[in-house]
């Protein structure tokens, strides 16, 4: 068999539903789908589809709506969507739009494993993360462990509690009400701080990570809390460390500097402003602005690449102190959802010819 044939039959018969789809304005047109994808759209009938056959496939109004919620992202040409509930399930979901043709590829997640593979940390030490799940009326539906051994309880004990009434000390008719407003949000996540009894009575401070979810068109929340009571008590210190960090980074040993997504440099240390002559360190400079970067790195170049794998290195040409040397310089970034919150962080450091 050819490797060709052995890559098809690979995708063809993976567990996960996967479509390649023709854009052309608003309209899309099936290039392939594999078996899976088929049984997702309902073609009961399919046996073993030629590509050279894209169109036997049609795309369903629930499939056409998923894709006008992916039109509505920014950066949309790789994007992965969270637990979207579509097709009866819930799926993360990849898109991968390389000129016309868009790759999608469906993992599916059971309603478990929403928050059994959630890994927030936690500052106290006692457990991984506390997760719970509410059911519209406040009630626990499901928990895991770190949570039952955190109030001393089973889980049939805990199975159906109020949840604030039992749990979390405040006025009632204050946590109902935000609740109440939680469920009525259109933003599917968010994030709060509460105090919580442990199995002693004593009031621990919990920083919660909370999502809705929709599911069989019952509304639920997944609360993932970490305990934060020794960092609260221990906020003097953390700040001391902190000024102690804005202190070190200008004596970094290499040259250091932090760039938002226009390529506009926003701090730099001492190192960084002598290596590259900067002569006004607060005057607004940016990547292509100081010659040799632009010259062996470019901006624009550099991100464009640096968006699949994140962190770039580079060797460059350098004139260090009237004698030619070389520089590594290393560029990582860090982004959000959203265009302009991508940071980029450059390390700069001379190295032997």
């Amino acid at each position: 068999m050819e490797p060709k044939d052995i890559l098809f039959d690979v995708v063809n018969t993976l567990s996960s539903p996967l479509i390649v789809l023709e854009t052309s304005d608003s309209d899309y047109s099936v290039l392939y789908a594999n078996e899976e994808m088929h049984k997702l759209l309902k073609n009961d009938t399919f046996e073993e589809i030629e590509v050279e056959k894209p169109k036997e496939l049609e795309l369903t109004d629930e499939f056409l709506t998923l894709l006008s919620s992916y039109k509505d992202e920014p950066n949309s040409n790789n994007l992965t969507l969270y637990d979207v509930e579509v097709f009866g399930k819930i799926y993360n979901i990849n898109f991968s739009k390389n000129s016309n043709r868009l790759f999608i590829i469906f993992a599916e997640i059971s309603l478990e494993k929403l928050f059994e593979n959630i890994t927030f940390h936690d500052l106290g030490g006692a457990c991984n993360a506390i997760v719970v799940v509410l059911n519209a009326e406040g009630k626990v539906v499901d928990m895991n462990e770190c949570f039952l051994n955190f109030v001393g309880m089973k889980k049939e004990e805990a199975y159906e509690k109020a949840f604030f009434e039992t749990f979390i000390p405040g006025d009632i008719n204050v946590l109902n009400h935000y609740m109440q407003e939680l469920m009525t949000s259109d933003s599917p996540h968010q994030q709060f701080v509460t105090p919580m009894k442990n199995q002693d009575k004593e009031v621990h401070r919990i920083n919660w990570q909370v999502s809705k979810v929709v599911k069989q068109n019952q509304s639920f929340v997944i609360a993932v809390g970490s305990d934060i009571s020794k960092f609260v008590e221990q906020n003097a210190n953390l700040k001391r460390q902190l000024q102690s960090i804005k202190v070190g980074f200008d004596y970094f040993p290499f040259a250091i500097a932090y760039m938002n997504a226009k390529g506009e440099f926003i701090k730099m240390n001492s190192s960084f402003i002598k290596m590259f002559r900067i002569k006004d360190e607060n005057k607004k400079i940016k990547f292509d602005q100081i010659p040799v970067l632009k010259k062996s790195v470019g901006f624009e170049k550099m991100s464009e690449h640096i968006k699949l794998i994140k962190e770039m290195s580079y060797k460059v040409e350098h004139n260090i102190k009237g004698e030619a040397g070389k520089l590594k310089v290393n560029i990582k970034m860090l982004s959000g959802k959203q265009k302009d919150s991508k940071f980029y962080i450059l390390v700069a450091q001379k190295v032997t010819i």
